[in-house]
């Protein structure tokens, strides 16, 4: 079993060919396209599920895309203006056909969710939950009230779970983090949300001793059609997968950084890179 988690910073820009949303033609459809970055992923590495985070993308235009021999499952934003469906937000999972569903929400316990933040969906041997969590940047509020129902919530799942996306949770920086003032990622609460997630028996996929970084800020100098953060890897680990009730040893992660990049006919697809989880064998508990 392998999954993938990935931020793609607008599922219509560059993931599924080298177009940005507003150069697509109205009502085509939109599948991978040879060279694309979801191409490429699935190629190379086969997902039997794939999570996208950040799709923006609403509903009605989430029927034109699709992959072939994959079901797919979208959430939107319910905001409007600048934090509406094609703007803002929203998340994703695309799964083989042949997989059997259980059950799907795009809600949970003790959180309104207009933002399209959350899919669980249980399949007959884990549940898996993507999430794209929000930036305290910009809702610093209700980042607090995310992860505090977040926590709630995983605690109560039984059986094997794969918890993953986009936490916007700093646990790894290209600098020292104790020597600069609180910010966006690591902010006091944020940090403490990935020890309570260990608390409660999610185990992070990606070795302790391991520095991963998923996010290089786009906004640095270009050095050959790439920011100099991304080329240089000062980057932060914003993207993650937790996993509970697996024995350790069969599961596997880790950072698809080349997926994604350009090269000399195709943009920069996202500012993240895709993470990959691999589950080795048949699914048992410790």
């Amino acid at each position: 079993m392998k999954i993938i988690t990935w931020n793609v910073n607008g599922i219509r820009s560059r993931i599924f060919n080298e177009q940005i949303s507003s150069k697509l033609k109205k009502n085509e459809l939109i599948c991978p396209q040879e060279s694309s970055p979801m191409k490429k992923l699935i190629d190379d590495y086969s997902p039997d599920v794939i999570c996208i985070q950040e799709t923006r993308c609403g509903l009605e235009n989430a029927k034109k895309i699709s992959i072939p021999g994959y079901k797919s499952l979208f959430n939107e934003s319910k905001l409007d203006g600048a934090r509406a469906a094609n703007r803002y937000s929203g998340t994703a999972v695309f799964y083989r056909e042949n997989m059997n569903v259980l059950e799907i929400s795009t809600t949970f316990p003790g959180y309104e969710d207009p933002e399209g933040r959350v899919i669980t969906i249980t399949f007959e041997s884990f549940t898996c939950i993507t999430v794209y969590a929000p930036n305290s940047g910009t809702n610093f509020d209700n980042k607090i009230y995310f992860t505090e129902a977040m926590i709630d919530y995983l605690n109560n799942i039984n059986g094997p779970v794969v918890f993953c996306g986009d936490l916007n949770v700093a646990v790894s920086t290209h600098f020292d983090k104790t020597l600069v003032a609180e910010g966006p990622g690591y902010y006091k609460h944020e940090l403490e949300f990935y020890t309570n997630l260990q608390d409660i028996g999610y185990i992070d996929a990606i070795k302790d001793d391991d520095i991963v970084y998923t996010w290089w800020d786009p906004r640095a100098r270009k050095e050959n059609g790439i920011a100099a953060t991304r080329n240089r890897n000062k980057g932060w680990r914003l993207d993650y997968f937790f996993t509970k009730n697996f024995n350790s040893n069969q599961i596997a992660s880790k950072c698809l950084k080349h997926i994604g990049e350009n090269n000399e006919s195709l943009p920069l697809a996202s500012d993240h890179a895709p993470v990959l989880l691999e589950i080795k064998n048949n699914f048992t508990q410790p």
